[in-house]
């Protein structure tokens, strides 16, 4: 299939086609000069930000902004659901956007396609045009609106069921690669080799840390190319280099979403990944399509271990 790459952003009211994408970079640029890691402990006793009628966890792009909105309850209806649900908006609520893209389909004199006859076309050898299109729908937090009872539950795990829920990840991940201990000094996955280096458990000031420090490592094991084929894993790039300090942040994404499911702190990632913060800057400064990117490779690698999807964009 011939990509352009071409990219539109379509939103509800017509500003440049680019803002859509500086728009969420900035807000990404604005919280890590702050300090502030938009990945860092998302979740409160309430669960991660989701759509209150469906249920529906925010994955990708929408998990880094629909959980750092500034929000206590994390859940969020459209303007329709909260008409269905009896309620009315409170004056001076402020939406917040839901990112999705469909693909557009031409053929090479310029006709739209549907996506049956692209992939007919395709099956045939001919040339396809393939664009992705940036949307959004506006979402409002519960709490934005009046006249919607409530149900909060309280999702929080105890200590037990935290440490549970890290063994039922590692344990289902599919392909796994091997868990050694050999140097106790460091932790690390070793692509030539498919295995994860973790020192013993003791070592770690916690078993949260603990498991916290081998999710990144999972998420980095992904990219092997009998998994994801990820460019970073696979390529020669060495520490330093722009290739390097992108899987970085793709795998510091992907333990953060791990971390969030099981509800343990991800404050050891974030000491980490203190090295990297510059680099990520300036690549955002640069490219404002770049989080975007590294979202969705950070999400296909929780897909990965979780061999489901679990998450809605």
């Amino acid at each position: 299939m011939k990509n352009n790459n071409s990219e539109e952003a379509v939103i509800g009211s017509p500003i440049p086609k680019i803002d859509l994408y500086q728009e969420v970079t900035n807000k990404i640029i604005k919280m890590l000069d702050s300090g502030v890691a938009p990945w860092h402990k998302p979740w409160n006793s309430y669960g991660l930000a989701r759509n209150y009628v469906s249920g529906h966890i925010y994955k990708g792009i929408n998990y880094i902004l629909m959980n750092f909105s500034g929000h206590r309850i994390p859940y969020f209806l459209t303007y329709k659901q909260v008409k269905e649900l009896g309620g009315v908006l409170k004056l001076g609520a402020k939406a917040e956007k839901v990112i999705y893209f469909n693909m557009v389909y031409k053929d090479l004199e310029g006709h739209r396609l549907s996506e049956i006859e692209a992939n007919e076309m395709i099956k045939n050898k001919m040339k396809v045009e393939v664009s992705r299109l940036i949307k959004y729908y506006p979402v409002f937090n519960i709490e934005d609106s009046e006249g919607i009872s409530v149900e909060m539950q309280d999702l929080e795990l105890s200590p037990n069921e935290k440490i549970e829920t890290c063994e039922d990840i590692v344990k289902n991940m599919p392909n796994r690669p091997e868990i050694k201990s050999i140097d106790s000094n460091h932790a690390y996955y070793l692509p030539s080799k498919d295995y994860i280096n973790m020192p013993q458990m003791e070592q770690f000031q916690s078993s949260f840390a603990y498991y916290a420090c081998l999710f990144h490592e999972l998420a980095h094991s992904t990219g092997h190319k009998s998994r994801l084929n990820r460019e970073g894993i696979v390529s020669s790039e060495t520490f330093g280099s722009e290739v390097y300090s992108t899987e970085e942040l793709i795998a510091e994404l992907g333990s953060s979403y791990l971390c969030s499911i099981a509800q343990i702190d991800n404050d050891t990632l974030m000491q980490r990944s203190a090295s990297y913060l510059n680099d990520w800057l300036r690549v955002l400064k640069e490219d404002n399509r770049f989080i975007f990117k590294v979202a969705s490779q950070a999400q296909k690698a929780v897909e990965y271990i979780l061999n489901r999807k679990q998450f809605e964009g």
